[in-house]
C-alpha cells in the first residue's frame, strides 16, 4: 500500500509552520513523516524522543521529522527507509516548502518519478493564506497565486487578526482563482487535524468530482436552471457541459480590488516610484488572469483521444496551463476509469480508479491556468473522441478537419 503524500505550501508568513507544529503535537500524527527545510525553525525541541538516523527525529506523537538533505527525492526515499528500519508504520508524508517555493516542480517529482510513485501517492496540496494579508499578497505576489492555483485545500489563517469583511472578501478571491479548492479557516493551528487526516488520495478526486458544482454555484451556472430557461444547448448536453468564471465572477474580483484600494494609503502610493507602480500593475493583471475552467464529458473517451487532446492543449498554452485534473471513463482502459493529472507541460501517468466515486457517471475535466480561454478549451474537447493512435492535431483548424464541430456536422 502506497504512502499518502501531502504538500504544504503558502506564502511567507502565512502560517505554515504554526499549522505544522500543531499537527506534530497531535496524537493523530503518529505514522506521519514530516520533511522540512530546517527542524529548528518549527520549535519542536521539547517533543523529540530520539534521533533515529542522521537528520531524522522521532517525536513523542510517534511522528518522524526529517530535515531536507540533498534532493527531495533522496530525502523522501531515505525517510521511508528509516521508517521501515525503525519499525514505524508510515502512512503519510508531509512536505513543507519555503514561502517563495513554486509548487509545480515539486509536483513533477511526486507525480513523475517512477520509484517515488511506486512508494507514495500525492494526496493533497495544502496552501496556507494569511487572513489579514492574503488579498494584498494575491495582488502583488505571483508566487502566492501559483501556489493557490495548485491547491486542493486552502487554509485561511490568522482570521482572528482580520475583520469579518476582509475574510469574506478573501474567500471570494480564493474562489475566483480556484473554485475547486476546499477552504478551511484556522486560528493558531486549530484546523491541523482536520487538514492532515484526509486519506487515500480522496482530496484529489473530491476536488474534481464535487468542485465543479462549487464552480457552477460561483458562476451562477446551475444546469437545471439553464435547461428550465431553454438556454442549454441540446447538443452540448450530449457532449460537454462546461462551467467557468463568468462576468459576475470578474465583477466580484474587481470589487475585491476596489476594497484593497480603499484600504490603501494614497500618500504611500504617491511616494512609490514609477517602476514599483508598473510592477504592481503587472502583478495585479497576473492575479486577475488566473482562472479555472471545468467540464462534464458525456461522450466516449479513448487513450488516443487523450494523447491528441494533450498534444493540442500543451502546444497552445505551454507553461500558462498550470494544472489539469480529470476523472475520466476511458473506453479502452482496464479498469475503464482513470484519474488524470498534468502539471505545466508535463502529462503524468494516469492512475486507475477501481470504483467510480459518486453516482454521476459523467467524466470530469478541470483546467487551471493563466489567461486560459473557455471557448478555446471547449472546442479542443473534440480531440478526446479521436480513436486512431498517432493523430495529433497541432491546432483547432487541424482538429476540425478530423472531428467536425457540431455546427459543421448539422
Amino acid at each position: 500500500m502506497r504512502i499518502d503524500c501531502d504538500l504544504l505550501t503558502g506564502f511567507l508568513g502565512s502560517g505554515k509552520t504554526t499549522l505544522l507544529n500543531a499537527w506534530l503535537r497531535a496524537p493523530e500524527s503518529a505514522g506521519t513523516a514530516v520533511v522540512v527545510n530546517e527542524v529548528g525553525d518549527i520549535g519542536i525541541d521539547q517533543l523529540v524522543l530520539a534521533e533515529v538516523a542522521e537528520n531524522v527525529l522521532l517525536l513523542e506523537s510517534g511522528c518522524l521529522c526529517c530535515t531536507l538533505s540533498g534532493s527531495l527525492r533522496e530525502t523522501l526515499l531515505n525517510v521511508v527507509a528509516v521508517a521501515r528500519g525503525n519499525g514505524t508504520a508510515l502512512t503519510r508524508i508531509v512536505i513543507e516548502t519555503t514561502g517563495l517555493a513554486e509548487p509545480l516542480p515539486i509536483l513533477h517529482s511526486l507525480l513523475g518519478d517512477k520509484l517515488l510513485t511506486e512508494t507514495m501517492r500525492l494526496n493533497q496540496v495544502i496552501v496556507t493564506v494569511d487572513g489579514a494579508q492574503g488579498l494584498r499578497q494575491l495582488r502583488t505576489q505571483p508566487e502566492s497565486v501559483r501556489q493557490l492555483a495548485a491547491a486542493e485545500v486552502v487554509v485561511v489563517t490568522k482570521t482572528d487578526l482580520a475583520g469579518a469583511a476582509d475574510v469574506q472578501a478573501l474567500a471570494h478571491a480564493i474562489a475566483g482563482a480556484n473554485p475547486l479548492a476546499h477552504v478551511l479557516t484556522c486560528t493558531s493551528g486549530d484546523a491541523a487535524v482536520a487538514v492532515f487526516t484526509q486519506q487515500g488520495g480522496t482530496r484529489q478526486w473530491d476536488a474534481v468530482r464535487d468542485g465543479i458544482a462549487s464552480a457552477q454555484a460561483l458562476a451562477g451556472l446551475d444546469r437545471k436552471a439553464h435547461e428550465a430557461h431553454g438556454t442549454h444547448d441540446a447538443h452540448e448536453a450530449d457532449a460537454a457541459h462546461e462551467t467557468h468564471e463568468t462576468h459576475e465572477t470578474h465583477e466580484a474580483q474587481d470589487a475585491h480590488a476596489r476594497h484593497i484600494d480603499a484600504d490603501h494609503d494614497p500618500a504611500h502610493d504617491h511616494n512609490q516610484d514609477h517602476n514599483q507602480d508598473h510592477h504592481h500593475t503587472h502583478d495585479h493583471a497576473f492575479h486577475e488572469r488566473v482562472s479555472t475552467v471545468s467540464f462534464y464529458l458525456d461522450e466516449p473517451i479513448t487513450w488516443a483521444g487523450i494523447a491528441a487532446w494533450w498534444h493540442l492543449v500543451s502546444r497552445h498554452y505551454g507553461d500558462d496551463l498550470l494544472r489539469c485534473k480529470g476523472l475520466m471513463r476511458v473506453a479502452d482502459a482496464r479498469p475503464p476509469q482513470i484519474f488524470l493529472q498534468t502539471v505545466g507541460r508535463e502529462f503524468h501517468r494516469p492512475e486507475p480508479v477501481d470504483h467510480w466515486p459518486g453516482t454521476d457517471p459523467r467524466s470530469r475535466l478541470v483546467c487551471i491556468g493563466v489567461g486560459i480561454d473557455r471557448a478555446w478549451l471547449a472546442h479542443s474537447l473534440a480531440a478526446l473522441r479521436i480513436d486512431e493512435p498517432g493523430l495529433l492535431p497541432p491546432d483547432l483548424a487541424a482538429l476540425d478537419s478530423l472531428i467536425p464541430q457540431p455546427s459543421e456536422s448539422r
